[in-house]
């Protein structure tokens, strides 16, 4: 049984202009029936999606391209994850053995840990709807099946490359430039929401097929805060019941620490802040001034450790750890290795590095050689604003880190296109955004039949290079050894 929630009539007038996919149509479907079978050429078929070939593998599940046949055979990603993890469950139901319950337990720990990661990441992904976010088509949650499917946009460029086997960037500061514009409108779009992504870096950035797009996916570690809501949006522009979703309430995770260490702000891991009087070291330093973990840190890592300092004050952690997580991301791209730390570094020396180190910029940024003129450069010099740009977002100290409202600022001076038109900062301010709200869907992702929330989404519009080019459908490649979607098959 499918269902579609619907949504009132958008009010952006740029919504239905093809070169202006910022409010694209449709809405997510809720399917709770699952059919699977094959086709003559032996290719696995779930419901109406024929599987092409895999593009990605974690831990718990793989995403693969398909073909919608009801839709003129469009490319679309679907990711399969597995309901439960037997082996995290066990450690899970071991930590909290000796635990009280009673009625407030929290909703968190009444699901399985990765059934609510799941669905918690499909609820933060049915609440946005942008044109720099992965937009979620359609969600398959039968409960007979071990899997839950979720189709998303698929974007042909894949994610974004950054370097070499040498560690040297491989893009231009242009592209490096339009990259940070992007990922800066669609953070500002769910910073407006309530929703901090918490885990900002290259591999979570994907190209359109052309490339002349980014957005943002990946929401597996995504956390939605309803103060930050009531905080952006203002309290009278949201109604009482917003959030309805339960699986939303819940703040805990927001204390746990989440995200890919080379990217995690200082005060996620404040923790390891030194509260010795001592000067700060260069993040250049070697790792022997520092302890190594005997672990190798990799960028994609998602691992956790404690730390063993104590520090007097902790500072809050907002929405601004996804502005801090943009800079290392910036740097990345312009110099091709993290700031803090070395390739060998283990997460306590990276961490230290982290929370006491400042950042080094190299002589030369991109691929095409531009000149940084240092960490200080003068203001005429060529490279002042990308350098300025950088110590905005790496400002340890949140209450001076730059807001995604001046990163913007920032950015259209950084952007030599706009230069003689300023019209990127006043078509995506949110005034002019608050003038085209609309309410957006609900949060439910159980009963997709229920009454709509009055939650008001964004409709976010600005000056456009040129409009994105779908993927085309190609040839199906060979045929892949069967793996999930054979599962079905095997269980029905």
């Amino acid at each position: 049984m499918a269902t579609d929630v619907d949504s009132p009539p958008v009010l952006n007038p740029l919504a239905g202009d093809p070169a202006q996919p910022f409010d694209p149509p449709g809405t997510v479907r809720m399917t709770e029936e699952l059919s699977f079978k094959y086709s003559d050429d032996r290719r696995p078929r779930l419901n109406q999606y024929l599987r092409s070939h895999r593009v990605g593998k974690g831990h718990h599940g793989e995403v693969w391209v398909c073909w919608d046949l009801s839709d003129n055979r469009r490319e679309v990603a679907i990711k399969a994850v597995k309901r439960n993890n037997p082996r995290a469950e066990k450690m899970n139901l071991l930590r909290r053995k000796n635990l009280p319950t009673s009625s407030h337990t929290p909703l968190t720990d009444k699901l399985g840990s990765l059934e609510h990661k799941i669905r918690k990441e499909i609820a933060i992904m049915k609440k946005c709807r942008h044109g720099h976010i992965v937009r979620l088509l359609e969600v398959i949650d039968d409960k007979l099946n071990e899997r839950i499917y979720m189709v998303m946009e698929y974007l042909g460029g894949g994610e974004i490359k950054w370097r070499n086997e040498q560690h040297q960037p491989i893009l231009q500061v242009d592209q490096c430039r339009r990259i940070c514009r992007d990922v800066i409108l669609g953070l500002e779009y769910l910073h407006y929401q309530g929703i901090i992504h918490r885990d900002i870096k290259p591999a979570n950035l994907l190209w359109t097929a052309d490339r002349q797009m980014v957005k943002i996916t990946d929401f597996g570690v995504s956390h939605f805060s309803y103060a930050q809501r009531l905080a952006a949006a203002g309290r009278g522009q949201v109604a009482s019941d917003d959030p309805n979703d339960p699986i939303l309430l819940d703040d805990s995770d927001l204390s746990k620490r989440a995200g890919t260490p080379p990217f995690l702000a200082p005060e996620v891991i404040a923790e390891y802040t030194s509260t010795e009087s001592s000067p700060i070291i260069s993040a250049s330093a070697t790792t022997s001034t520092l302890h190594l973990n005997k672990s190798v840190t990799q960028i994609n890592s998602s691992s956790t450790i404690k730390g063993s300092h104590a520090i007097l004050h902790r500072q809050p952690i907002t929405k601004a750890i996804d502005v801090w997580a943009l800079g290392v991301t910036l740097y990345c791209l312009l110099f091709g290795h993290i700031p803090f730390g070395t390739p060998d570094s283990g997460e306590f020396a990276l961490y230290n590095f982290i929370c006491n180190s400042d950042w080094e910029p190299d002589e030369l940024m991109g691929s095409d050689c531009k000149e940084t003129g240092g960490r200080h450069p003068s203001a005429t010099h060529s490279g002042y604003i990308v350098m300025n740009l950088l110590t905005s977002f790496l400002q340890k100290d949140v209450r001076k880190r730059i807001t995604i409202d001046n990163a913007k600022t920032s950015e259209d001076e950084y952007d030599e296109d706009l230069d003689s038109d300023s019209s990127f900062f006043r078509d995506t301010h949110r005034q002019r955004q608050r003038e085209a709200i609309r309410p957006s869907a609900s949060l439910m992702y159980e009963d997709a039949d229920e009454e709509e929330s009055d939650e008001e989404t964004v409709p976010i519009e600005f000056k456009r290079r040129r409009a994105s080019v779908s993927a085309t459908a190609a040839s199906p490649p060979p045929p892949h050894p069967l793996s999930d979607f054979s599962d079905d098959a095997r269980s029905r």
